[in-house]
C-alpha cells in the first residue's frame, strides 16, 4: 500500500512539471526574435528540457522551444532558480549560430554534439543532456 501511495505521489509531481510552453503560448506572436548568424542545426528546433544533473542538490531547471515564425526564429524560454524558485519565462533574446543557441540574458548555451542537444552554463567544461519534449 505504501508503494502505491509513493507511486501516486510521484505521478502527481511529474504531472505538475509541464513542458517548456503550452501550445497556446507558442501559437502567439513572439515579442522578440533571435539574432541569426547561421541557420540553426535542425536538431536544435523544437522543445527541450534539461535532465536533472545528479551532482547538484537543487539544480536550476532549463527548458526552451525554438520555433520558426515565417522567415524568423524565436525562443520561448523557461528557467527556474533551484534555490529561490524564481522563474523567468517567455519569449527571450537568443543568438543562433549553426549548432549553437546562446542566451542573450543569462550564460546558457545549447549545442549539438554527437547527435544530441546539450546544455552548457557559463562556459564550464560540464555538459548536460537535453531531452526532447
Amino acid at each position: 500500500m505504501q508503494r502505491v501511495v509513493l507511486v501516486a505521489a510521484m505521478v502527481l509531481l511529474l504531472a505538475g512539471c509541464g513542458g517548456a510552453a503550452s501550445k497556446m503560448e507558442l501559437a502567439g506572436e513572439p515579442t522578440v526574435y533571435a539574432r541569426v548568424l547561421k541557420a540553426p542545426d535542425p536538431l536544435l528546433m523544437g522543445c527541450y528540457l534539461r535532465s536533472r544533473p545528479s551532482e547538484y542538490h537543487r539544480p536550476n531547471s532549463y527548458q526552451y522551444c525554438l520555433v520558426k515564425k515565417g522567415d524568423k526564429y524565436a525562443v520561448y524560454y523557461d528557467w527556474r532558480d533551484g534555490k529561490t524558485l524564481e522563474e523567468h519565462k517567455g519569449w527571450m533574446p537568443f543568438t543562433i549560430n549553426g549548432d549553437r543557441l546562446v542566451s542573450d540574458t543569462e550564460p546558457s548555451t545549447y549545442l549539438v554534439k554527437d547527435g544530441s542537444v546539450w546544455h552548457n552554463y557559463g562556459g564550464r567544461t560540464v555538459l548536460h543532456k537535453m531531452i526532447r519534449q
